[in-house]
């Protein structure tokens, strides 16, 4: 009786164990599925607010993700007609969403005069956390982005903005910031385009992000963008002073 007592204790034990695992697993894969909801939400309600904001005038688009939504540019850039098509934790296109989906609405029917193209950290960090999607289909993809706006908007002129470097949790991104950064400047190369180098502004002697520039270790902070500003105001085109605007027409 004992051992029948021992081996149905065992049991129960097991069980239970493999009980515990299971509704471990499925809370992580609700918590992801909810992320994900999230940000799915958040995707398409600034697509909506994009359709709704794109003006009859010519404008500077900054297209991007959360590095551009989160830019101020009435702070950051006074008297400049600035459109912000970013979207927090957006790729570059890979999937149903991202920035290849929303062109339209991020760049073509805004009436850009100038461009600003910022993406790629997200896509690193899907390969750095799950070994997908490979650097060169990002690459690919990427090049799919800048190859549509390059033929549909010869005139206009594209800046690629290098991927900043990261810090603390995200520090592991570097290896894989400093490869796509080789292949962002190539793309640019072979299409023409201004490339700007933000991986050396922003990185310390470690080549991780200054400590200074950031509240999280992906995120620039007030000091960050104030620098990037600079980077920026050195390739937009001359401000128009009887309007106090850029000459973008």
């Amino acid at each position: 009786m004992n051992r029948i007592h021992l081996r149905t204790a065992g049991i129960a034990m097991a069980t239970a164990a493999a009980c515990s695992a299971l509704t471990l697993a499925v809370t992580v894969r609700q918590q992801e599925k909810n992320a994900q909801d999230k940000w799915a939400s958040h995707y398409y309600s600034r697509v909506d607010q994009f359709k709704r904001e794109n003006a009859a005038t010519r404008n500077i688009v900054m297209v991007g993700s959360s590095h551009i939504e989160r830019f101020d540019a009435a702070k950051y850039l006074p008297g400049r007609r600035v459109v912000n098509r970013g979207i927090a934790a957006d790729r570059i296109g890979i999937g149903e969403r991202g920035v290849l989906r929303r062109l339209d609405c991020s760049v073509f029917n805004c009436n850009p005069g100038f461009i600003i193209l910022e993406n790629g950290a997200n896509d690193l960090g899907e390969l750095w956390r799950h070994g997908t999607p490979s650097i060169d289909e990002v690459e690919q993809c990427y090049r799919a982005v800048v190859r549509q706006i390059s033929t549909r908007l010869p005139d206009v002129p594209l800046v690629v903005v290098g991927v900043f470097p990261t810090r603390g949790r995200f520090a592991e991104l570097k290896p894989f910031i400093v490869e796509f950064n080789k292949r962002l400047e190539r793309i640019a190369a072979d299409f023409g385009c201004p490339f700007m180098e933000v991986y050396k502004p922003f990185a310390d002697d470690t080549g991780l992000l200054r400590e200074e520039l950031t509240g999280d270790g992906l995120h620039l902070n007030d000091a960050g963008y104030r620098i990037w500003t600079e980077l920026i105001e050195k390739i937009l085109p001359p401000r128009d002073t009887r309007r106090g605007e850029a000459a973008t027409e």
